[in-house]
């Protein structure tokens, strides 16, 4: 099995940075304010710039700022990310025979099937690397492994925008030098406990006895290690189910005009329903500003959609859209959801 774990490097901050270049270089700092006063809340995430200066996430807003006052401090746009997201996850889906996403910005590949060895898995997520940074202007951070879990330490070890490999032959060293706080799922007291029975390094598991290493972290956790410890580990990529399907096209030029942008959103839905699997009950149409911004409508029905009914909200969404918003269009696309599957298609068309 080769397994890879894909990270947007500092995700939420990079967007911001991508919508607002003057931004880069600057520490940035996204923020979820919990609106009770002017600076109370938590950091959601930060650059690197602002982690140098000691900002973390999950520290207070009020903390933070007293570390870096001179940082640039943003509210979080869950929708903005979660929309970006979407896009990357669909690029990853094209590299891998099956993709679990982890996060928002996270995801395991099982990428055994597209690559016979380790150099041919290195050049596949560079490619795909590259895609992600040509088409979203994102960079990430991919660990390559045998597993799900050794991907993720080497991804931790590459960033930022890096590309690790971890191969076979090299696993035995690597168990015998992994400090244990860099094991994915232990924490600082698991640490404590496992550092207090005599393991420092993942290999110590085997050398400790069984009935202290269980006490010490639990049965589950401790047959977690075992199966690291001794290269057993195989936990398999574990593919979500698509709840919806979406396509996106950028327009010849920037534009506001209804006509100009009508015939790019039906072939964005002709394209969407090429990928569906059963029949969707809600449609969003997805406007990519001209200064990047995104700007989405939903609406949900109780019956299914054809792709002449989608045309014609999706018609009454962008106009929507275009009555709201005052910027120019750079491009549309649309989203269908819940998608279901049935034999009695009349029921789902409401005939």
């Amino acid at each position: 099995m080769i397994v890879a774990l894909a990270d947007i490097d500092y995700f939420f901050a990079q967007v911001e940075e991508i919508l607002n270049p003057s931004l880069r270089g600057k520490p940035v700092v996204v923020c979820v304010y919990s609106g009770r006063t002017k600076d109370s809340g938590a950091v959601a995430t930060a650059n690197y710039e602002a982690r140098r200066l000691g900002v973390k996430s999950g520290m207070p807003i009020i903390k933070a700022k007293e570390i870096a006052p001179d940082a640039v401090y943003l509210p979080m746009r869950k929708e903005l990310y979660k929309e970006v997201s979407k896009r990357v996850m669909s690029i990853l889906a094209k590299y891998a025979d099956k993709v679990e996403v982890a996060s928002v910005d996270e995801a395991y590949l099982d990428i055994t099937g597209k690559a016979r060895n380790y150099d041919e898995a290195y050049a596949l997520m560079k490619k795909m690397k590259e895609e992600v940074k040509e088409r979203e202007g994102l960079t990430m951070t991919v660990g390559v492994a045998p597993n799900k879990a050794f991907a993720k330490v080497i991804a931790e070890r590459s960033k930022p925008n890096g590309l690790g490999v971890l191969r076979e032959e090299e696993v035995p060293q690597f168990i015998s030098t992994l400090d244990i706080s860099e094991v994915p799922g232990v924490g600082k007291v698991l640490e404590e406990r496992l550092r207090g029975v005599g393991v420092n390094k993942l290999g110590d598991v085997l050398k400790v006895n069984s009935e202290s290493l269980v006490k010490a972290v639990g049965k589950k956790k401790a047959n977690y290690l075992l199966s690291l410890a001794n290269n057993t580990y195989n936990e398999p990529v574990k593919e979500r189910k698509v709840k919806h399907q979406g396509r996106y096209l950028t327009l010849k030029s920037n534009t506001r005009q209804l006509e100009e942008i009508l015939p790019y959103l039906r072939r964005a839905i002709e394209e969407a329903y090429a990928k569906v699997d059963g029949i969707p009950k809600s449609i969003a149409v997805v406007a990519i500003m001209e200064d990047l911004d995104i700007v989405s409508r939903e609406k949900s029905f109780t019956y299914g959609l054809d792709k002449v009914k989608a045309f014609e909200e999706a018609r009454k969404l962008l106009e929507k859209i275009l009555q709201e918003d005052k910027r120019k269009l750079r491009r549309v696309g649309v989203r269908l959801g819940k998608i279901y599957k049935s034999t009695t298609l009349d029921k789902f068309f409401n005939l």
